[in-house]
């Protein structure tokens, strides 16, 4: 009987290390399997749009989507820097007009004017990279100086008369630090007009040039 009872003591005394052992290696490959995890989840936190801005010329325009180098001014710096700007969609007609009116009824420097007849309003938005861009503890706006001409850089031909449009700064008006934020210009066109050109950056200094496709 003491043999016995000694052998089933050293029989339980083995199934308790195994079980411990087992549950160690469990714990063990479980904290490896989360740091993977949290190894895993901070790259692609990390990781960004890789941007390659395009040049670009009235000869040449860009697609809406295609990165392109626009100037803007540094408030900060007192002077211009390129940044990568891209088109990302286009509206017009009501919906464009309801957008327009209730962004210049909420503003102390526009008043609202209905489109001249055979004209429709258009808002083009886009989207502008900081990264890079010298920027004070105040931050930097989205706004960038923008133009719409025709195809060829000049007057916008339609139905025999020529249109020069004034475009509008429709942005929200904040301050951001790096990374990709949108921007909005409104403008006028003759209806249904598509031969034109919609420029991003400051004249006399790199501009973007985009095609207006919707």
């Amino acid at each position: 009987m003491k043999i016995g009872n000694a052998c089933l003591l050293v029989i339980t005394a083995l199934l308790f290390v195994m079980s411990a052992c087992a549950e160690s290696e469990e714990n063990n490959s479980s904290d490896v399997s989360q740091a993977e995890s949290k190894a895993s989840g901070i790259s692609e936190a990390s990781e960004k749009e890789e941007i390659k801005a395009v040049s670009s010329s009235v000869s040449s325009p860009l697609s809406p989507d295609v990165w392109g180098s626009a100037s803007k001014y540094s408030t900060f710096k007192q002077k211009y820097y390129d940044v990568p700007v891209r088109l990302t969609g286009v509206t017009r007609g009501d919906k464009a007009k309801v957008e327009v009116r209730a962004f210049m009824d909420e503003s102390d420097e526009y008043t609202y004017k209905e489109p001249d007849k055979g004209e429709e309003w258009v808002v083009a938005e886009y989207e502008l990279c900081l990264d890079g861009f010298p920027l004070d503890e105040g931050g930097a706006d989205c706004s960038v100086s923008s133009f719409v001409t025709g195809t060829d850089g000049g007057y916008i031909v339609s139905g025999g008369k020529n249109y020069s449009p004034v475009t509008v700064n429709i942005t929200d008006g904040k301050y951001y630090f790096e990374e990709i934020h949108s921007g909005k210009i409104a403008f006028t066109l003759p209806k249904n007009c598509k031969d034109c050109l919609i420029v991003l950056g400051e004249y006399e200094e790199d501009q973007a040039y985009f095609t207006l496709n919707e």
